[in-house]
């Protein structure tokens, strides 16, 4: 930037000041650069926390274990049921092995 970062800084509103104060001068200015202008919304540490959680939780599902998981990671087994609904309805729908399908062209 051309101008003094201390002229800046001390032009800014105090909620970009506390911004300043929290990144540092060189991100600031980055920020407003690549960002200035935009209304930008900063996710909560327990959202990016959550979606960590969730992630693990997908990957440790295998088809039948909601009560350890629920208690494992202190949720119910209902919100457990939500976060890999996709993964157990797919799962659910899948043909069984050697099942042929209806719609299969014969040989």
């Amino acid at each position: 930037m051309r101008t003094d970062p201390e002229l800046i800084y001390e032009k800014l509103a105090p909620e970009q000041q506390t911004i300043w104060d929290c990144i540092g001068a060189e991100a600031y200015l980055k920020l407003v650069e690549r960002f200035g202008g935009f209304a930008l919304y900063i996710a909560k540490i327990d959202t990016i926390e959550r979606l960590s959680r969730d992630e693990k939780i997908r990957n440790e599902f295998n088809g039948v274990n909601f009560r350890y998981l629920a208690a494992k990671y202190n949720l119910s087994e209902r919100t457990i049921r939500m976060i890999v609904s996709d993964i157990y309805e797919e799962a659910r729908n899948a043909p069984m092995e050697g099942q042929i399908s209806f719609f299969e062209a014969k040989d």
